[in-house]
């Protein structure tokens, strides 16, 4: 990094709809102010999680995904207003798999300098038998990564 570059210039936020993920957001949105920075906001659909769902539900595999989809585009759009009020550039994108590893895939491929999400999210039971998404990105990425709590 050069020494006139802005310390960070590509923030990559996941999230999922948890309160933990909305402090991420606005944790990310007054860094972004400070130091100009452009963000993403990232959604992953975890396979795991649709799978489960289709088993306990009348519904196919694909209208479980649909469903989920609706959602997450609702909060993502929801997010992104938040952000864009304080005129930072903002993207959202949607990714389909094993969340920490779409959030390292998408980290890399859009050339993310931080990472910024919440402590914990939306997992629940799979959280204490597999570790938090957090936990796992923080395991594998070389970036910084900045963990939001309430």
């Amino acid at each position: 990094m050069k020494e006139n570059d802005n310390l960070f210039t590509r923030i990559l936020v996941p999230v999922d709809g948890s309160k933990f993920s909305l402090q991420a957001v606005r944790l990310s949105t007054r860094l972004a102010r400070h130091c100009g920075s452009n963000l993403l906001l990232l959604h992953v659909l975890d396979i795991t999680v649709v799978e489960q769902l289709q088993r306990f539900s009348n519904k196919s595999h694909d209208e479980v995904r649909t469903d989920m989809e609706k959602s997450a585009r609702v909060f993502l759009k929801d997010m992104s207003l938040e952000v864009s009020q304080h005129d930072i550039t903002v993207d959202i994108i949607l990714r389909e798999g094993t969340p920490h590893e779409a959030i390292l895939t998408e980290a890399d491929s859009w050339g993310a300098d931080l990472i910024v999400m919440g402590k914990l999210g939306k997992r629940g039971v799979g959280r204490i038998l597999f570790g938090s998404v957090a936990e796992r990105v923080i395991e594998f990425t070389r970036l910084p990564v900045m963990l939001a709590t309430i």
